[in-house]
């Protein structure tokens, strides 16, 4: 009976602390990177490099990211936009501080922009 009782209060402490969005979310995100142009410029983000149109997977950590190019034509830099997902709010409401914490800290609570486009000329 008392193991059931600290096995019951274990599992309640663990899913209290785990954060929503930490659970509900990926650790990566797939992100499209495209040139205004529709024309193919190599650009790099994260030290991946990729043509354009072309996807990169993102680490969700919420630091901030940002498109390189070397291409003349190109902004040199083109930041990618994040926003707070969703799951987050839902994890205020639900989980509390500790649970919203959790989501902070990892970086799950952000969602980077789904389509990047580097402006060319």
């Amino acid at each position: 009976m008392k193991k059931n009782i600290l096995s019951v209060v274990a599992s309640t402490s663990l899913i209290a602390l785990s954060g929503c969005a930490s659970v509900m979310t990926h650790e990566e995100q797939t992100v499209n990177v495209k040139s205004s142009t529709n024309q193919p410029v190599e650009v790099s983000i994260e030290g991946q490099k990729v043509t354009t149109p072309g996807t990169v997977v993102l680490l969700r950590d919420g630091k901030d990211k940002v498109v390189r190019t070397a291409d003349g034509s190109c902004e040199k830099e083109t930041a990618v936009d994040k926003t707070i997902t969703p799951v987050f709010f839902g994890n205020i409401i639900l989980g509390g501080f500790p649970g919203s914490t959790t989501d902070a800290v990892t970086g799950k609570m952000w969602d980077y922009e789904d389509d990047v486009v580097v402006t060319c000329k």
